[in-house]
């Protein structure tokens, strides 16, 4: 739903998860500036091997 003019938009932290082709292992992480799918990541924590970015999205943060 679109808020409408004058109504605050809720913040929404982006984040970047990336895989691991060799281990399939995925992480999460911020979304850094620069950050597109397919993009070539860091190393993997676990077999060091270069990670892909897969995924980039928002969550709604929940006001209480």
């Amino acid at each position: 739903m679109f808020p409408s003019i004058g109504e605050k938009r809720p913040k929404m932290p982006v984040f970047t998860v990336e895989d691991c082709p060799n281990c399939g292992t995925k992480t999460k992480r911020a979304f850094k500036i620069g950050d597109y799918v397919f993009k070539e990541g860091g190393e993997c924590a676990k077999c060091h091997s270069k990670t892909m970015i897969s995924m980039i999205f928002a969550e709604l943060i929940q006001v209480k």
